[in-house]
C-alpha cells in the first residue's frame, strides 16, 4: 500500500523512512504509519502498547526481512527445552545413592537427564554471548546498503539503538493491573530518538536516491 503523507508531523526524515520501508520493507509500513498517527492522537485507546508493539517487532523481525539469521531469544529456547527435561525426568528418575557412599548429593541423575542439563547450560552461555536485539538490527540496516570498506558502525548508535529497545519492549503488553499501565512520559521523545537512528544508517540509501532520481529527471527532461 502506497502512503500519501499529509499531516504536519510528517518531516523530512519521516518522508524518507517512509519511503525505505515501502522500498526494503514493505510489509512493516502500515505498522510504522499506524504507529505513528497513534502517537498523535492522544485519545486512543490503548496507544501506548500499540505503538511500543510495532517497535519491538521491527527490532525483532526487520533484521530477518534484511536477510539476517534470527538468533533465538531466551523465551523461545528454554521452555521447549525445559520441558523436555521434564519428561527425561519423569521416564528415567534419579537413583538413590546407596548408604556407603561418601557425603554428598543424595541422588544420582541418569546420563539421559545429565545430557539434557548439559545442554540447557551450553545454550545458555551462548545466548548471554550473542549480539543484543539493538544490535542485530543495527547490523542488519547497516551492511543492507553498499558502503565503503573504511566505514564503521559509530558505538553511539548501537547504544541508542539498545536503550530504545528496552524503552518499548517494556511497554509493548498489557500491564497486569491499573497501576502499572505506563503513560506516555517520553514517548514521543523515543519515538524520535529511534528513527533519528534508524534514519542515521540509511544514508547510503537516500544520497543514492537522490542521484538516481536527479538523473531520471534530466533524461526526462532531455527527451522532452
Amino acid at each position: 500500500m502506497s502512503f500519501e503523507p499529509k499531516e504536519a508531523y510528517w518531516t523530512q526524515q519521516r518522508r524518507e523512512l517512509l519511503r525505505w520501508f515501502e522500498d526494503r520493507a514493505p510489509s512493516f509500513v502500515e505498522g510504522y504509519v499506524g504507529a505513528l498517527r497513534l502517537l498523535y492522537t492522544p485519545s486512543f485507546p490503548g496507544r501506548i502498547h500499540f505503538i511500543c508493539h510495532a517497535i519491538r517487532d521491527v527490532y525483532r523481525h526487520l533484521p530477518t526481512l534484511l536477510g539476517k539469521k534470527s538468533l533465538a531469544r531466551p523465551g523461545e529456547v528454554f521452555p521447549g527445552m525445559v520441558k523436555d527435561l521434564a519428561e527425561r525426568w519423569k521416564k528415567h528418575p534419579a537413583n538413590p545413592i546407596p548408604p556407603s557412599t561418601p557425603a554428598g548429593s543424595d541422588h544420582t541423575v541418569s546420563p539421559q537427564v545429565y545430557k539434557c542439563v548439559q545442554r540447557i547450560v551450553r545454550k545458555s552461555e551462548e545466548i548471554a554471548d550473542q549480539l543484543t536485539v539493538g544490535n542485530q538490527l543495527v547490523i542488519a540496516l547497516f551492511d543492507s546498503h553498499d558502503r565503503r570498506k573504511d566505514e564503521f558502525i559509530p558505538r553511539w548508535i548501537i547504544k541508542s539503538f539498545d536503550a530504545e529497545y528496552d524503552f518499548f519492549v517494556k511497554r509493548a503488553h498489557l500491564a497486569k493491573s491499573v497501576d502499572s499501565i505506563p503513560n506516555d512520559d517520553g514517548l514521543a521523545e523515543h519515538f524520535e530518538a529511534f528513527e533519528r537512528a534508524f534514519h542515521s544508517l540509511m544514508g547510503p540509501y537516500f544520497s543514492g536516491k537522490e542521484e538516481l532520481d536527479a538523473i531520471l529527471q534530466d533524461t526526462n527532461e532531455s527527451s522532452g
